[in-house]
């Protein structure tokens, strides 16, 4: 894996934004990572943590935990080369080069575990500068008094959706939770956690935007809005699943 312009490996498993060594230095060592680092904000999997950072900024420092029934057996053990945090890394990179509204990566974590069993295990964390005053897709979409300005809402999802696609970034994931909105609808649409997104070398193609349609859809449909069905969603995210190009 090619490390991206801007980070450098810091200490062993670590890729650090240049510049940012040493206000990451507690986060560099997994076992120091605790709860009271900063307030948890989120309690799914490993949790988030949110910290402040030089400057009045904050950050969100995520632990990689599975979920389901592996998570019962393997929890924060990962295998996959490269390392998960280091991929979801460049994937993040690779939008915000495309202009699409990201979060900034800090520092991608990886750590092997002490004891080795079934190859070499590792843990991760990624620690990201918050964005901050958004929220989520789906409250903007329950908020809205009217549907023309649902409807906006949606136009501004399906665009920032379609470029990610032409960027060739397949996000598996995309969400009215994993999309954050600004106060205005024609302001861009931020796109966060690309755990598990890829990277290729051209658009994505009619299946990958076929599969991330269908996910939003579900995921809208899920509200309950009048007109917003799981269907009528189908229908109205149709030009997600066009050539983006």
């Amino acid at each position: 894996m090619r490390v991206p312009e801007g980070f450098r490996l810091a200490a062993a498993g670590t890729l650090v934004r240049a510049g940012h060594e040493r206000e990451l230095a507690q986060w560099m060592d997994l076992s120091r990572i605790a709860a009271d680092a900063g307030s948890r904000e989120h309690e799914g999997r490993g949790g988030i943590v949110r910290a402040p950072l030089e400057g009045g900024d904050h950050a969100y420092v995520r632990r990689y935990r599975r979920g389901g029934l592996l998570g019962e057996f393997l929890g924060e053990a990962y295998f996959a080369k490269p390392p998960r945090p280091w991929r979801e890394l460049v994937a993040t990179e690779a939008a915000r080069h495309a202009g699409v509204l990201a979060p900034e990566v800090l520092a991608a974590v990886v750590e092997p575990f002490e004891i080795a069993v079934f190859g070499v295990p590792y843990r991760g964390v990624l620690v990201t500068r918050a964005i901050e005053g958004r929220r989520s897709l789906g409250a903007a979409l329950l908020e809205s008094e009217t549907v023309e300005r649902r409807e906006r809402w949606l136009d501004a999802a399906i665009a920032v959706v379609r470029q990610l696609h032409a960027c060739g970034v397949r996000h598996p994931d995309l969400n009215v939770t994993n999309l954050l909105v600004g106060e205005d609808p024609t302001e861009p649409v931020a796109v966060i956690d690309f755990d598990r997104a890829s990277v290729g070398a051209e658009s994505i193609d009619w299946l990958g935007r076929m599969l991330a349609r269908r996910r939003l859809s579900r995921s809208i449909g899920k509200l309950g809005l009048p007109g917003l069905s799981r269907m009528e969603c189908w229908d109205r995210l149709r030009p997600i699943s066009e050539n983006a190009k």
